[in-house]
């Protein structure tokens, strides 16, 4: 439940909601208390100032007359209204409510500012009680003021009640339409997830309709689209794979099995079973090299290739491979020159030479004759680059990237040469294996320029 998406959004808007509605309630419940009081304290002030007003010195003494004020509540005894005066702390005038009954108002001591404070009244009940004391004629003249908080209290206490109904109530409809909320808004995951199912291996090849999916989810449906087409693109290699395989390991496994039929047919001399053996070595030893072959596409593909990092100088790889191939270009009367300079890069020296090895076999073998093959070492921009140029037939422009598939050879050079169509997928993927990458170019009928970039050796 807690991993639950719609768990975690209803909690957290839940919890949110309740914060934001306890914080709201208490906030106003001593917002309303503070004006409430203000408006007591505010009362009583102008109550004393008036009682004030009406003590009055005649001849040196002093006068109190507050028949004026001695009506109405002040005149019902524990009414909850009440007042006070005193003079040099004994007490001078009571209001009739306080009298009536022989009650009096606390005493905390003269005080020449207003003092407000909230004390136990005679009726057992809280009062809100206002004090100040003035100097007259000699004297200190106290005068208090005190109103009864019953009705302020029962407006806290009903707001609070209203508080405490309201808050759960709040929570119950907030916690319900989150879940609606939650349920409608993840709808189109299930959706999502309904359609997503459809999708099988045999069905690599549909889609996610993007146009009727929720907008959060329209980047995760793109991006399964992708994830689809990568998929069906990597099965569709695979097939490609496995049929290029089979296609190329029929001919020798036919020639193998051609020659042990035809040679078991009847009774050979020595002389025949010995060329039928070698015929059968031969096509054994071709289909060993396409296997092998595979086996290391595949390697480099499955990332499991050992790439021994030494330093390694192009220069000196590339005088080696010319050596190398000085026998067939002089058989097919093609030129070979090597120019630039010394670079190092790090790597494997034998997967290097592998990949230039190839690169060069290329250029001799798909040359015509009396044509040429221009290796050049030079850097470039931070890189190392060894560019191999040719005079040869030329690869078509919708060929260039499909060179570098595994078997894929054009109709053109499966004529002329024999090949595996593995030794550029190879190279790809020992050059990219080291860091860099293979661009080429090419003019149909006048050559092709092979340029393998790699990581330059960083100076210490």
């Amino acid at each position: 439940m807690f991993s639950s998406i719609k768990f975690k959004l209803v909690a957290w808007f839940l919890g949110i909601t309740s914060v934001v509605f306890v914080g709201l309630g208490v906030g106003l419940y001593h917002e309303l208390k503070k004006i409430a009081f203000d408006a007591i304290d505010s009362h009583l002030h102008s109550e004393v100032q008036l009682i004030a007003s009406l003590v009055k010195v005649d001849d040196g003494e002093l006068e109190v007359s507050l028949d004026e004020v001695a009506v109405g509540d002040y005149a019902l005894p524990l009414s909850g209204h009440y007042y006070q005066v005193l003079v040099d702390g004994e007490v001078v005038m009571r209001s009739p409510s306080l009298s009536s009954v022989g009650a009096s108002l606390p005493v905390s001591g003269p005080s020449f500012e207003p003092v407000y404070r909230t004390i136990t009244g005679p009726d057992r009940r809280p009062l809100r009680l206002n004090e100040h004391s003035f100097n007259l004629a000699g004297s200190v003249v106290t005068v208090q003021a005190a109103e009864s908080l019953k009705d302020t209290y029962e407006l806290l206490d009903s707001f609070r009640n209203i508080v405490m109904v309201l808050l759960p109530s709040v929570f119950v409809l907030s916690a319900v339409g989150g879940l609606l909320i939650t349920r409608f808004s993840l709808r189109g995951l299930d959706v999502f997830a309904r359609r997503v199912e459809r999708v099988t291996e045999r069905s690599l090849g549909e889609r996610v309709d993007v146009e009727g999916v929720a907008l959060e989810l329209k980047p995760l449906a793109a991006s399964f689209n992708t994830m689809l087409c990568r998929l069906e693109e990597f099965f569709e290699r695979q097939r490609r794979f496995m049929s290029d395989a089979s296609h190329q390991l029929r001919t020798p496994t036919a020639v193998i099995r051609g020659y042990c039929d035809v040679t078991l047919s009847r009774e050979r001399s020595p002389e025949e079973y010995r060329k039928a053996l070698e015929s059968i070595s031969d096509a054994a030893a071709r289909m060993a090299f396409i296997i092998e072959r595979i086996l290391e596409v595949a390697r480099l593909e499955d990332r499991i290739y050992n790439i021994e990092s030494t330093d390694v100088d192009l220069m000196d790889v590339m005088k080696n491979v010319v050596k190398l191939f000085e026998g067939p270009a002089a058989q097919r009367s093609v030129r070979i020159s090597l120019a630039g300079e010394h670079i190092k890069v790090r790597g494997d020296r034998d997967r290097l030479t592998e990949v230039f090895t190839n690169i060069v076999d290329n250029a001799i073998k798909y040359n015509r004759p009396g044509g040429s093959v221009d290796i050049e070492v030079r850097g470039v921009e931070g890189q190392a680059c060894v560019t191999v140029a040719d005079t040869g037939c030329g690869i078509a422009p919708n060929e260039r990237e499909m060179i570098f598939d595994r078997f894929y050879r054009s109709e053109q050079t499966r004529t002329k040469v024999a090949g595996s169509g593995l030794g550029l997928s190879i190279v790809k993927g020992i050059v990219e294996a080291h860091g860099g990458r293979v661009e080429v170019e090419s003019i149909i009928g006048k050559g092709s320029r092979f340029k393998v970039y790699l990581p330059m050796k960083r100076e210490e």
